[in-house]
């Protein structure tokens, strides 16, 4: 199978925004943004069907509404409840913005929208491959500097703020990469499905890994072999991509809850 162009295509892309998900979804589950990761999928669909009404790719308009969004909601919210809040808020202005875009596109774009809500991995390009491996390369490089203040922020942003850490440019700046992320694996999973990646991987590292570093390891691993199964499965069984790996990956975290209750019966 791996003899096709487009296979080829797909594994790369795949191995590449699993490598990314699996660090950032573990400062997903560490700071509570399941909710922005899920909210900065669904605003991905307007963002794509923004740059069709202008007459550019998808994932130029997925980037640029996400990254505006992320930066607004960063600033407006630094709790918790704060941060729901701010994406709430924007979230139902992107939508409306986003049902308006559609209907515009209600004759001659379902097909496209249907690509961008559940993905399709299989017609990944050369050219996207390029620009998955420059944001890649961008996301991780950033996490890299500022790994040690995150992960202080993320754990303790009361204690982290009375040490004069710079809680609310951590914010923004991790919402500016949760938003690259997103508009990545929106390329796989599509916007409906994008928290799998973004949320599970980061949750398995969670019941197997007790240090910050080896769950990152595990979480990175995990997406990745979860991608190439997937793959197979979908080649051979003739499924949806995006499909396999949600079923993969919540297979693997219930393995994980079985083995807890197991270990305390």
């Amino acid at each position: 199978m791996w003899v096709y162009d487009f296979m080829q295509h797909a594994l790369y892309a795949g191995l590449i925004i699993a490598t990314v998900c699996g660090v950032v979804s573990v400062f997903v589950v560490l700071r509570r943004s399941a909710f922005a990761a899920h909210a900065l999928g669904h605003m991905s669909l307007t963002g794509a069907a923004g740059a069709a009404l202008i007459g550019v790719s998808a994932i130029t308009g997925q980037l640029l509404l996400n990254i505006l969004c992320a930066i607004i909601m960063g600033l407006m919210g630094d709790k918790v409840k704060k941060n729901d809040l701010a994406v709430g808020v924007v979230l139902t202005f992107v939508l409306g913005l986003g049902a308006y875009f559609l209907f515009l596109f209600q004759n001659n774009y379902a097909g496209s929208v249907m690509s961008i809500l559940f993905g399709n991995i299989l017609a990944v390009s050369s050219q996207q491959i390029y620009i998955l491996l420059v944001l890649a390369v961008i996301i991780l490089l950033t996490l890299a500097i500022v790994i040690r203040p995150l992960i202080f922020a993320s754990i303790d942003p009361v204690l982290a703020k009375s040490k004069n850490v710079a809680v609310k440019f951590l914010a923004v700046l991790f919402f500016v990469l949760l938003a690259l992320t997103v508009s990545m694996a929106c390329q796989i999973v599509g916007a409906l499905l994008v928290f799998v990646m973004l949320i599970i991987p980061g949750a398995i590292g969670m019941q197997w890994g007790d240090s910050i570093y080896k769950i990152t390891f595990i979480s990175v691993v995990v997406a990745n072999l979860t991608v190439v199964i997937a793959l197979y499965i979908a080649y051979y069984f003739n499924l949806p991509t995006s499909v396999c790996i949600t079923m993969i990956l919540s297979l693997i975290y219930f393995l994980g809850i079985l083995r807890w209750h197991l270990r305390h019966f």
